[in-house]
């Protein structure tokens, strides 16, 4: 489940979608820089002239290749699997007696998008608990604060998301390093 892995290096991505070509153009292009000018007879948009910047490398490529390999409605089963699999772990973080799923314990299901917010209940758990879970090596988390305290963010981004394996493997990390002692 190493897919699961957030960095600890920041990272970003991003999409701009615009079903008006002309205009998508005519806001982003950049005629001034003789090196960045494109061949205008050409039935393929230049990445230069249709991203927000162009100054940074190819980001856009593996979104490209997702959406032509698997389509759109191939990208929403894929964001609807990694929706599903974090509802299922922030109801169990939810009902679980070790574990308080932030924001609080009464926010609707339905407002679980990909991230997963939670710390656990004990605070001798909850000082040291991204390492703890991190170093079981199965699944990995990010640390943040929520009103000062220390907190646990889980990212579900992958498109090898199977809903039942992985929700049972955070169950399990989740649960054995509830029950650590020290």
């Amino acid at each position: 489940m190493d897919y699961l892995t957030n960095s600890t290096k920041p990272y970003d991505a991003g999409v701009f979608l615009c079903r008006n070509q002309p205009i998508l153009s005519q806001a982003f292009a950049n005629p001034n820089a003789a090196y960045l000018s494109s061949q205008s007879g050409s039935q393929i948009l230049s990445p230069l002239n249709v991203g927000l910047e162009n100054s940074r490398r190819f980001r856009a490529l593996p979104v490209y290749a997702v959406l032509m390999s698997k389509g759109r409605d191939g990208v929403a089963q894929m964001l609807a699997q990694q929706v599903k699999l974090a509802r299922s772990i922030a109801e169990f973080v939810r009902d679980s007696e070790d574990y308080e799923w932030l924001p609080d314990q009464g926010a609707a299901l339905e407002n679980t998008h990909i991230v997963v917010l939670f710390r656990a209940k004990d605070p001798g758990i909850n000082d040291n608990l991204v390492t703890r879970i991190n170093q079981t090596r199965r699944m990995y988390v990010s640390g943040t604060k929520w009103k000062g305290r220390s907190a646990c963010r889980l990212a579900v981004g992958s498109w090898r998301v199977g809903i039942a394996r992985d929700f049972a493997v955070v169950k399990e990390v989740l649960t054995s390093v509830a029950k650590e002692t020290g």
